[in-house]
């Protein structure tokens, strides 16, 4: 199976959730990115730029790869669209128009006051007048940032990436991750494929994990044990005291040999749907 390589820290959580659930799509089919450009019209190292973060794969690309590799269309189309609505288009550059030059702004600077037709405005009138309204770039770059700024208090408010809570978790949730690990907390996304259960960071089996390792696929960990019922007091990557407590308490429930340590015989026990 493909190691995947970790994806940019800097990466919106919404197309961060739709990268996984692709690459784990690719994973289960078994694909490898050339046969996956062969049966497509992406070439290999589009599919390699949209598995890694470096693009968003556009819709077509998704139904592609649902078609191809049998997975749910609608489901990873509704998954694009939240994804994509992540995405700002820069502000076109401003037309010739609104860029006046020095002589039009003097011109400008000596026009009669539009109230007063027949006078002409004094310096002190002129002085004390309304500022004219910004125009130009400057201008575009701050009604872009207004309105990216409310963006993003709708999206906090709504938070549509996160999973439902399971039962037992109400009033229990994750919160949107930020730039730095020791910053961040990581939503779960639970889904279960072919008798395994999965939390969206991690498909591996046999990857061992300890004290002091800091990775995507340690919140897969803390996703998992907290789901069987072992709290390691925050999804934030790091395998860290209270993580290596709650594996050691999970092992112990599935008599393993609890060394704290996520191994092949750990992970089998994790990947179970219930306990």
């Amino acid at each position: 199976m493909r190691r995947w390589k970790a994806l940019p820290e800097s990466l919106d959580p919404r197309i961060r959730q739709l990268v996984v659930q692709l690459r784990q799509l690719k994973d289960h089919s078994g694909l490898s990115l050339a046969a996956l450009a062969s049966r497509t019209s992406y070439s290999k190292s589009s599919w390699e730029r949209f598995l890694n973060g470096k693009a968003v794969p556009p819709r077509t690309a998704v139904e592609a790869m649902a078609d191809v590799c049998g997975g749910d269309r609608i489901n990873l189309t509704a998954l694009w669209e939240v994804a994509t609505s992540a995405v700002v288009p820069d502000p076109a550059p401003p037309g010739p128009q609104e860029q006046p030059g020095p002589q039009a702004a003097r011109e400008e600077e000596r026009s009669p006051d539009p109230e007063r037709p027949h006078e002409r405005a004094s310096p002190s009138e002129r002085k004390g007048s309304r500022r004219p309204l910004p125009r130009g770039p400057l201008a575009m770059a701050s009604a872009t940032a207004v309105v990216m700024a409310f963006a993003a208090a709708a999206l906090v408010a709504a938070r549509p990436w996160e999973s439902a809570p399971e039962p037992g978790e109400q009033g229990r949730s994750t919160s949107v991750p930020t730039s730095t690990y020791s910053a961040r907390t990581f939503p779960c996304y639970f889904t279960v494929r072919d008798g395994l259960l999965y939390a969206g960071h991690s498909t591996t089996l046999a990857d061992e994990y300890g004290v002091g390792t800091t990775v995507e696929a340690v919140a897969e960990v803390q996703c998992l044990v907290k789901k069987h019922g072992f709290d390691p007091k925050g999804i934030d990557a790091s395998f860290g005291p209270n993580t290596k407590a709650a594996v050691q308490r999970f092992q112990r429930s599935r008599g393993l040999d609890d060394d704290g340590i996520v191994g092949p015989m750990t992970w089998r026990e994790l990947r179970k749907p219930s306990g």
